[in-house]
């Protein structure tokens, strides 16, 4: 019953996590909004190197967000990598705030800003939540 309860509070509480983007964000500021708004969150670990990226994990193990970087630091794509227990519901809450288009992709237009694109990759333990901003083409 236990976990069913934290699962369940896992659940909700991660409904809103892909729809926010930081995309383009420097990565002082994307641990600042993670420590301020995604308190279910915390800071694991900063590489800079070959590979450039901020990981930050649930207190659960259910659920750990990358946050890709360019060499000066912004974030050039992000990925939160989930348990397939929250398929379903990562899912549903992508199809109520964002347009499908097919193969699991759905597209985030921002007020005439910068659009999105937003797909879900499946692996073998877990599946991924991929943000990376639409290329436009010529």
């Amino acid at each position: 019953m236990k976990k069913i309860i934290v699962l369940l509070l896992i659940v909700a509480s991660g409904l809103n996590v892909p729809a926010q983007s930081f995309v383009g964000k420097h990565k002082l500021e994307i641990k600042k909004e993670m420590k301020e708004k995604h308190k279910d969150f915390y800071f694991s670990k900063e590489v800079m190197g070959k590979s450039n990226f901020i990981k930050f994990e649930d207190f659960d193990g259910y659920r750990t967000y990358l946050f890709v970087l360019n060499e000066d630091g912004y974030c050039k794509y992000q990925m939160l990598m989930c348990d397939y227990s929250l398929l379903k519901s990562i899912i549903d809450s992508l199809n109520q705030n964002f347009e499908y288009k097919e193969n699991l992709m759905w597209y985030d237009y921002i007020s005439g800003k910068e659009n999105f694109v937003i797909r879900i990759k499946k692996e073998e333990w877990y599946f991924s939540v991929i943000t990376k901003k639409l290329e436009e083409k010529n």
